[in-house]
């Protein structure tokens, strides 16, 4: 029988020390090697989520996700693993406890971490510290939602199904691990009640967007379009990670002007093939912006996208 490949995933953290960036490791005494913390991904549990939960147990902190990294595959007793990786602020300081599985930490140069690694595939991740993080902005679709056919009532007013209000409840740890600090949404129900959950366990207002509902965007798109690319620059300026929650027909027509806007995205884009079925219900596209300090406009920095 064919062996299932190993998920794990890690961050690099960084925070800005008096002599500049600073990267976090970890000593693993099993080991005896110095790396970045990661580790494999619990059942069920989205990669995303992994990485935060693994610098937490290994170091105390936590941490909120910024670009995305190369990810790492090498062979564990002749099984593929992939390691996804992240940049990560620190959201949460805490004492570091030792353990069994971690005994140390170091804040190190940049320099000084790359040297200091056990892995030379760690190294080439450390010497992305000084690249910008970014700042998150989640395109997100809504969760799974009752029948049109079944449902009587306005179509601003059609509720999630049972399925729906799961993915929901999903939802919450996926956007945890980004640390959203803004929640728009479409003012259709569906989509409202796919961050509410998300809303009140962050203690984060939930905006109503009327321009981005369906029927908003039918009557007038270039409104609609200009309200996101707003609610864009607003992330940007502030540093404060967002997402925004709409409908399957108009996302990856959103997605291509918000990259516009903000160009320098990476050639692999997730909207190669724009078909309705391409974007599940409760998928997300992240867009990570950063300001050029040069020329004070917005680029992408890194186009992440997450099926499930």
């Amino acid at each position: 029988m064919r062996r299932p490949r190993i998920v794990a995933a890690g961050c690099l953290v960084t925070r800005q020390g008096i002599d500049g960036t600073e990267v976090l490791l970890v000593h693993r005494p099993r080991y005896n090697d110095w790396s970045l913390p990661k580790g494999k991904a619990e059942d069920g549990e989205h990669v995303t989520q992994t990485a935060v939960r693994e610098v937490h147990e290994e170091t105390g902190l936590v941490v909120v996700l910024r670009r995305p990294l190369p990810m790492q595959t090498y062979l564990v007793d002749g099984v593929p693993k992939d390691v996804h990786y992240w940049r990560a602020l620190v959201a949460q300081e805490a004492e570091f406890v030792p353990s069994d599985e971690v005994n140390k930490i170091r804040w190190l140069s940049v320099e000084e971490a790359a040297r200091r690694v056990s892995r030379p595939d760690d190294a080439l991740l450390v010497n992305l510290a000084d690249e910008p993080p970014g700042t998150p902005f989640l395109v997100l679709r809504h969760g799974n939602a009752v029948k049109r056919v079944d449902w009587s009532g306005d179509a601003v007013d059609r509720p999630l199904d049972a399925s729906g209000a799961a993915q929901a409840d999903v939802l919450v740890g996926r956007l945890m691990a980004y640390g959203v600090e803004r929640v728009h949404s479409s003012a259709a129900r569906r989509c409202s009640d796919t961050v509410r959950p998300y809303s009140l366990a962050a203690g984060v207002p939930l905006a109503a967007e009327p321009a981005l509902s369906e029927a908003g965007y039918r009557s007038a798109p270039d409104a609609a379009l200009e309200r996101a690319g707003d609610l864009l620059a607003d992330g940007w300026c502030t540093h404060e990670a967002a997402v925004l929650c709409g409908h399957r027909p108009y996302l990856p027509a959103l997605v291509d002007h918000l990259v516009e806007l903000c160009p320098g995205a990476p050639s692999a884009d997730p909207w190669d093939h724009p078909l309705p079925d391409t974007m599940p219900t409760a998928s997300m596209t992240v867009l990570h912006v950063h300001q050029d300090e040069r020329t004070g406009q917005p680029v992408t920095v890194a186009l992440e996208h997450h099926p499930r």
